[in-house]
């Protein structure tokens, strides 16, 4: 189970990030929603440890795993809201570069490549990819090492329309199967057809309660 407990954030002084908390168990999605600026995406960087939090902590099966560089290889998977590539690599080289730095070896998983459609762009320069090809190989890299935990920040935004159905259907799986994913979007019908429960934020901090799908939005 992923746990996180009073994770908060300051910048310069100032809180844009309340303490927040929450548990998220095997084989069960979270969405996370709110406007732009409501906090939503420096929670996904904290949990992911792109930044470290000003309070709080993370815990996996009970264990805390802030500072824990396996946990982060292994067992998570994060894809940010924009796609934060080498734009002097290949796809391919991006790729591989992305599965060493997790610990794998061997050829990429063809499933994962089939999925994004990125076998054509394998030798393609980053920074010659379109936004929604470069959001392609963004996704590749969150899943590449199979993770337990993904967390996916607005995953659709910018992604060429002929792969968000591929998406959401692979996701559904994953946490059919035991998966645990925390999904960040401003579009009701994705949180609804994904998540089990939404939390809000607004201006940093959580509101209260769990957001059911298929509920109004609270005012």
């Amino acid at each position: 189970m992923l746990e996180v407990r009073q994770l908060c954030k300051n910048y310069s002084g100032r809180q844009v990030l309340s303490p927040v908390s929450f548990a998220l168990p095997p084989g069960q999605c979270l969405g996370l929603a709110g406007s732009n600026g409501s906090g939503k995406s420096t929670l996904l960087r904290l949990i992911a440890q792109v930044e470290g939090p000003d309070g709080g902590d993370v815990l996996w099966n009970g264990r805390s795993v802030l500072g824990d560089r396996q946990f982060l290889r292994v067992e998570l998977g994060y894809v940010p809201q924009s796609a934060e590539l080498a734009r002097e690599l290949s796809v391919k080289q991006q790729l591989v570069l992305w599965q060493r730095a997790c610990g794998l070896s061997g050829a990429l998983p063809e499933d994962i490549l089939d999925l994004m459609g990125l076998g054509p762009l394998l030798k393609k320069p980053i920074r010659a990819l379109s936004g929604g090809m470069a959001q392609r190989v963004s996704i590749a890299m969150g899943l590449l090492a199979r993770p337990n935990i993904l967390l996916m920040d607005e995953a659709t935004a910018g992604l060429d329309q002929d792969y968000v159905p591929r998406l959401l259907n692979w996701l559904e799986a994953f946490v059919a199967e035991g998966g645990s994913l925390v999904w960040c979007s401003h579009h009701r019908a994705e949180l609804d057809r994904l998540c089990g429960a939404v939390l809000r934020l607004r201006e940093g901090k959580l509101l209260p309660g769990y957001d059911l799908p298929g509920e109004a939005e609270p005012q």
